[in-house]
C-alpha cells in the first residue's frame, strides 16, 4: 500500500487523495467487500476503469431506456433507466468520491419516478411483466448469485463476468415491461418530444 493513502485506499495516479481500495481477488473462502463493487467478483484494477466489463455493461441500461422511448414507453421511468446505468457507470467504472451514493440513490429514483408516473397514469396496479421479463430477471438473479465474489461461477481475471450478464438482462427485464405498459388515454401513437423526468 503506498504510503500515506488513508483508509487502504490507493492514491489516484497523477493527482492526491484517495482513488480507490486495493486490488481485490476472488477466494473460496472469503468474501471481500473492501472497495467500490468488490462483491461483484471482478478484479478492481488501479486503470480509469476499476472493473471495466462491469463497468461497459451498465450501457445496457442507457441501449434499454432509448429503446423504451423509441417504443412509446413511459418517459419519466426511461429516463431513470438511463440515469441508473450512469451511476452504475461510474460505481464499477471511475470509482470517483461519491460513487456508491450515485449508485444507490439512482436505482431507488428509478422506483420512485416509476411509481410516480404508474400513478400519473391512472394505474389501478403495476402492469403484469411479459414473459420475455420475467427469463431474463429469473436468469440474471441465478447469474448474479453464482456469480458473487467467493461464488462458483466467479472468475475475477476473466472477461466472463456473470455480474455484467446481470446489467444486461435486468435491462432487458425492465425494458420489456416498460414497454408493455398501456398507454394513457388519449395519448397519441407517437411519445412527445417533451422531457418531462415525472412525465408517463
Amino acid at each position: 500500500m503506498p504510503p500515506g493513502a488513508p483508509n487502504g485506499h490507493l492514491a489516484r495516479p497523477g493527482g492526491p487523495g484517495p482513488w480507490r481500495r486495493a486490488r481485490v481477488r476472488c477466494e473460496p473462502e472469503v468474501v471481500h467487500v473492501l472497495a467500490l463493487g468488490g462483491s461483484d467478483c471482478e478484479v478492481v484494477r488501479d486503470a480509469l476503469l476499476g472493473q471495466p466489463v462491469n463497468a461497459l455493461s451498465n450501457l445496457a441500461y442507457v441501449i434499454a431506456a432509448i429503446f423504451v422511448l423509441r417504443r412509446g414507453g413511459p418517459r419519466g421511468p426511461a429516463l431513470a433507466l438511463a440515469a441508473v446505468g450512469a451511476g452504475s457507470f461510474l460505481y464499477q467504472g471511475p470509482m470517483p468520491a461519491g460513487a456508491e451514493r450515485l449508485h444507490d440513490g439512482s436505482i431507488l429514483a428509478l422506483v420512485a419516478v416509476t411509481a410516480v408516473a404508474a400513478w400519473r397514469r391512472g394505474l389501478r396496479r403495476v402492469p403484469w411483466a411479459p414473459m420475455l421479463a420475467w427469463v431474463a430477471l429469473a436468469a440474471a438473479g441465478v447469474l448474479n448469485l453464482l456469480g458473487r465474489t467467493g461464488a462458483p461461477l466467479c472468475r475475477p481475471d476473466t472477461w466472463a463476468q456473470p455480474h455484467a450478464a446481470w446489467h444486461v438482462l435486468t435491462a432487458v427485464a425492465v425494458a420489456a415491461w416498460l414497454v408493455a405498459w398501456p398507454r394513457p388515454p388519449g395519448r397519441p401513437a407517437d411519445p412527445s418530444p417533451r422531457v418531462d423526468l415525472l412525465a408517463d
